[in-house]
């Protein structure tokens, strides 16, 4: 025995074991994933926000849903179909009157859940750190401005639907199981959002870690977004939406807005930023800029070639699904470039900038993956007596992107939005039901919502509102 010498047990790294962990139970992540996005996109809504109907929620698709048939489903609306939106609403209205409002917001955050976790299993491959991607997929319901009007209704869903679908068309599904479900994802997606028809460009890039066509489920996944797509093409053009005849917005206004909307949230809570803007100007808005431009151009000299194009692919959509939204929306509270510091206290705040906001949001949480890759690239190279590269860039990094996530987890609390004064739905349902009862003729009542719009209900789904044709 002597002379024997003992190896030192190697202790694996608290990384290394969760990462095996999710290995061994991929199933049980996912579902966890799903359902904690799921309850906290539910906590950051104001309880009386839960019971109110926000905008087309009530009056455009539950209406629809409880006065007519089927053939709702295929209603376009604004000049493109909401599918997703209207087959929720036609599920609500079979529940009993009181619970429409609670389950809508209800189901629509079990969406923004389960999109979450499409976006958690689309990344894998160009941000394969595990806490990075996370964070990444948890933006769909942490993004700071997502409560205000995204979050919890049907109305704006869409947001959360083209965020998906950007990571969709990125993704390489490994089994053909997952690429079955991310067909339809896409397909639904697609006659969700006419958006996504920014997303074609993707399709045709090439190259080491990209999706390809000749993978028979990447065309799978691909042919249900291209299937979607053509249909709202065909809807848009045969019903398009009325022409807003507001007059342009300035480019410097445009501008300024893509900071207070898309870039300032990434740092600043929502009901801070108007006197932050008061103070300092677009001051604020440019640091912020500046710090994930300089993350993103780490990615491009120290990435792959698929997580370059990641990051020029978010950079570049988040400028132009703002500018494209607020172009084809003009209105004079867009003006920014016009308004003086106490007007900037309480500057119009739009959804249009949660998407966009979201894409600059995952450039340094790509950076934080690239930097720790070249970290291990780096002690490898110690260890084999090569030269390694100065630590200070990747440290640089990972503080950035560190600052950036705990900005953003700072704000994950109940937010403003812009249903939280009501009109709470249940209060309102006692009245309804007395004046159905007291009009034997009555077929339908309105019931108030957000923005001085209103909800026709059937009286006989109310409680003592059947009339007696409908018993």
């Amino acid at each position: 025995m002597t002379g024997m010498t003992v190896a030192p047990i190697a202790t694996r790294s608290r990384t290394v074991r969760l990462r095996d962990a999710v290995a061994r139970r991929p199933v049980l992540l996912l579902i966890a994933l799903g359902l904690g996005c799921a309850v906290l996109a539910w906590l950051r809504i104001p309880a009386i926000a839960r019971d109110t109907f926000w905008a087309e929620d009530g009056r455009t698709f539950i209406s629809s849903a409880a006065l007519g048939g089927p053939a709702v489903l295929l209603q376009p609306y604004a000049g493109y179909l909401h599918t997703v939106p209207r087959l929720v609403a036609a599920a609500v209205v079979l529940l009993p009157v009181s619970w429409w409002a609670l389950a809508t917001t209800a189901a629509a955050c079990a969406i923004a859940g389960g999109l979450a976790v499409v976006v958690f299993v689309c990344a894998r491959d160009l941000v394969p750190w595990l806490p990075a991607r996370l964070f990444v997929a948890g933006l769909t319901v942490l993004a700071p401005f997502v409560p205000r009007e995204v979050l919890g209704d049907l109305a704006d869903l869409h947001s959360l639907v083209l965020w998906a679908l950007f990571w969709i068309v990125l993704s390489r599904p490994r089994t053909l199981r997952a690429g079955v479900v991310l067909a339809v994802v896409a397909f639904l997606g697609a006659l969700t959002e006419i958006q996504a028809l920014f997303l074609a460009p993707l399709l045709l890039l090439r190259g080491p870690g990209l999706p390809s066509w000749r993978d028979r489920r990447v065309l799978l996944v691909r042919a249900g977004l291209i299937a979607g797509l053509a249909v709202q093409l065909v809807v848009t053009l045969g019903w398009p939406r009325a022409e807003n005849t507001n007059p342009a917005v300035d480019p410097l206004s445009m501008a300024y807005g893509y900071l207070i909307n898309a870039v300032m949230p990434l740092a600043v809570p929502q009901a801070q930023l108007g006197h932050v803007l008061a103070a300092t100007g677009p001051a604020v808005g440019l640091g912020v800029l500046a710090v994930v431009v300089a993350t993103g151009l780490y990615v491009v000299v120290r990435g792959s070639r698929a997580q370059r194009l990641l990051v020029i692919a978010a950079l570049a959509g988040s400028v132009l699904l703002y500018t494209v939204s607020v172009a084809a929306n003009p209105n004079t509270f867009y003006d920014y470039a016009r308004l003086t510091p106490a007007q900037l206290q309480t500057a119009w705040l739009t959804r249009y900038g949660v998407v966009p906001s979201m894409l600059l949001a995952l450039v340094p949480a790509v950076a934080a993956t690239v930097a720790l890759a070249r970290r291990r690239e780096a002690a490898v190279r110690r260890a084999l007596g090569g030269p390694a590269p100065r630590p200070w860039p990747v440290w640089s990094v990972l503080a950035a992107a560190g600052l950036s996530a705990a900005l953003i987890l700072a704000q994950a609390g109940p937010q403003f939005t812009r249903r939280s004064d009501g009109p709470a739905w249940q209060p309102q349902l006692a009245s309804a039901a007395a004046q159905c009862r007291r009009d034997d003729e009555l077929r339908f009542v309105n019931l108030k919502e957000t923005i001085g719009w209103s909800v026709s209900v059937p009286c006989r789904s109310l409680d003592g509102g059947a009339t007696e044709d409908s018993r």
